[in-house]
């Protein structure tokens, strides 16, 4: 079985900490069960990513592809993130663990912002 995690930094305003309608889009993007996708934030916000993990384990999955919900590869994304996954390993070895490039990386994010920028030009005219 497999399970993605979503992992944000996260805010203090809890308000901002709302990935989880996202999470359910992507579900249906990808063709999964909602509950086959968790989000998870590193520093602010709940649930932590050790609680994601952990949840993960309990439902049996054999397989956690994180995706660090990042523009850049800074300090969380080189550094936590790598730590985190290395403790994983360390404590579920039979459990194979991924971590895509964070968001930023992708050449299609341009098009993103071409979107919403349009999006916003239409609503000015």
């Amino acid at each position: 079985m497999e399970k993605i995690i979503i992992i944000a930094h996260g805010s203090p305003k809890k308000e901002v900490n709302n990935l989880d309608s996202m999470v359910e889009e992507l579900a249906i993007v990808l063709g999964k069960k909602v509950e086959d996708i968790k989000y998870a934030y590193l520093k602010y916000g709940s649930p932590s990513v050790d609680e994601a993990i952990t949840e993960c384990v309990k439902e049996g999955a054999k397989r956690i592809i994180i995706h660090p919900f990042f523009l850049s590869s800074g300090s969380h994304v080189s550094f936590d993130i790598p730590k985190i996954i290395e403790n994983i390993k360390k404590l579920y070895p039979q459990l194979e663990v991924f971590c895509t490039k964070p968001l930023g990386k992708s050449k299609k994010l341009v098009y993103v912002i071409k979107d919403l920028i349009e999006e916003n030009l239409e609503r000015v005219s």
